[in-house]
């Protein structure tokens, strides 16, 4: 149930309770019917006790000796198609009907009224005995004794047509009900879609979208303006993570700078020793680390805050990937890596070419870092699905299944990584700078053989036709 939309649920619940009402209705009203049925054929049968007892003293044809028998003219039409059995004085038998040699009297009924079952040939004169369910009442006047039975059928019919009514009216029933239910929860549910649709579009690049209040000053109108103030508390937070990301990294760009120049001039002292000279080049080394981790923050924090500058033109990808090569190369040659390329003559794309140089350049040294001792390289340029790309692949361990819906986070390294020097930042400007430009950055590969990053582009807009 819980997998089923809220809409469909509330039509599944109304059904339920529908079913069940109507199907506990006419289990109840079925005994009724048939009491209130067999009343009316009770006081039927007194009745027509009673007029027969009030012929047998009134009309002059009657015996007046109770032990004689009395002929059929003098039953009354009424009792004619109904069992009956007519004792006289002593338990003699009067008059006897319809019982086709059975005797009620042999049957030990009470005073009163008893349901019990007579034997019958079956319609059609078939072979074998039926029971017929039926009630007899006893009835007493002076010396007589007289048993009226009345057959069953209208009744049993009556209860079994409510069955097969139940049978057809509850699944109907539900049917109805759930299609009810679900329209009405989808009426009642058009705020909360309303609500869904406006909450997509409020994201980084759009703090300032809240959503809309109801007319009706309902539950939803509430819930959404609780919403909306906990989107204006989130747009400050992050407003001033952001400013403060950007300040602190703007305000670390000048002190290590001095500090990156200081230690270039003592580096150049030539009164230094060989241990001096070596504590010197590990800590330009470590600036240069902090250099890169300041202004990936700084990106980061224009990226986030929207200030991020692009100058959109057309680039040649091709171009931009062979210039890329001749570094990558170096760093290649230094870990002793093959590397690979496969570039087109031309390949046009729209971007920034300067932003597009930092994605290749950190999808590159991100393939150099995880191919692993004597692994190989590979960078190539091609068009797919209409649109530019490069991708960038390297060879070395498989990116862990449950590290890759996190790969682009900042800050987050697969357990792939773990003994190689890194932020965790790399990938996520890239994805930025490539969201920024209208493309993208994806894994479309990471097996035992090949682990592939691919950046897409936007392609040119065609020349206008002349």
């Amino acid at each position: 149930m819980k997998s089923f939309a809220l809409k469909t649920r509330f039509g599944l619940y109304a059904a339920a309770l529908a079913t069940i009402g109507v199907a506990a209705a006419m289990l109840a009203v079925r005994p009724i019917i048939r009491r209130l049925q067999l009343e009316d054929l009770k006081k039927q049968l007194t009745e027509e006790a009673g007029e027969f007892f009030r012929d047998l003293r009134s009309f002059p044809q009657a015996p007046k000796d109770t032990s004689k028998p009395v002929p059929d003219d003098l039953i009354p039409i009424s009792l004619r198609g109904k069992y009956l059995e007519l004792l006289g004085k002593n338990g003699k038998v009067l008059n006897i009907r319809n019982l086709r040699g059975q005797r009620l009297s042999t049957l030990n009924l009470k005073d009163g009224f008893s349901e019990i079952s007579l034997k019958s040939t079956p319609a059609g004169g078939g072979p074998g005995l039926v029971l017929r369910k039926a009630i007899v009442g006893t009835f007493r006047d002076r010396d007589y004794t007289l048993y009226i039975g009345s057959r069953l059928g209208t009744i049993e019919a009556m209860q079994d047509d409510l069955t097969e009514a139940m049978l057809w009216i509850v699944p109907t029933t539900a049917v109805l009900v759930f299609g009810c239910g679900w329209l009405l929860g989808r009426r009642a549910l058009r705020p909360v879609s309303v609500l869904t649709s406006a909450a997509e579009h409020i994201d980084i690049n759009h703090p300032d979208e809240r959503l809309p209040l109801t007319a009706a000053k309902d539950e939803i109108f509430r819930l959404t303006e609780v919403l909306n103030r906990s989107f204006d508390r989130l747009q400050s937070a992050y407003a001033a993570a952001a400013r403060f990301s950007a300040d602190a990294s703007h305000q670390l760009k000048t002190p290590i700078t001095v500090l990156r120049a200081g230690l270039d001039g003592l580096r150049s002292d030539h009164t230094l020793t060989p241990g001096q000279r070596t504590e010197v080049d590990m800590l330009l080394k470590q600036t240069r680390r902090l250099t890169t981790l300041v202004e990936d923050l700084l990106l980061l924090a224009q990226a986030d805050a929207g200030r991020l500058q692009l100058e959109f033109t057309t680039v040649d990808l091709a171009a931009l990937t062979r210039a890329m090569l001749d570094d990558l190369e170096i760093l290649c040659e230094s870990r002793g890596l093959t590397l690979i390329s496969e570039t087109p003559e031309t390949l046009c794309a729209t971007g920034d070419s300067r932003r597009i140089a930092v994605i290749l350049q950190n999808l590159s040294e991100n393939a150099v870092k995880y191919a692993g001792d004597g692994g190989t390289v590979k960078i190539s340029c091609a068009t797919a699905g209409g649109m530019p790309c490069v991708s960038v692949a390297n060879t070395g361990s498989p990116i862990p299944e449950e590290s890759r819906a996190r790969l682009f986070e900042r800050f987050h390294r697969a357990s792939v990584g773990e003994n190689i020097r890194g932020h965790g930042l790399g990938l996520n400007i890239a994805k930025t700078l490539a969201t920024a430009q209208g493309g993208d950055v994806s894994l479309t590969r990471s097996d035992g053989e090949w682990t592939e990053f691919r950046l897409v582009l936007p392609a040119p807009a065609p020349p206008p036709a002349a």
